[in-house]
């Protein structure tokens, strides 16, 4: 069986999180590879609050693939 690391699983298939806007209270759908959203309701950018293990884990870009490596540090910036 091959090693697939559990810290990037969110990435390989994403999840969607809702997360409530703190500004008028409309329901905010985030996927795990979003870094931000805008509320539908207000416009307010809405963070994800997921801290990716691209911004610390050496292995990233090898693991994940260049391609989706180069694509999130790009949006992180």
């Amino acid at each position: 069986m091959k090693y697939r690391c559990p810290g990037a699983a969110n990435v390989r298939t994403p999840t969607i999180k809702l997360k409530k806007c703190p500004q008028c209270g409309a329901e905010v759908e985030l996927f795990s590879i979003d870094m931000k959203v805008d509320c539908p309701g207000c416009g307010l950018t809405v963070f994800n609050d997921i801290n990716s293990c691209i911004k610390w884990c050496k292995y990233a870009e090898e693991c994940l693939g260049a391609e989706t490596y180069n694509r999130l540090m790009n949006k992180s910036k």
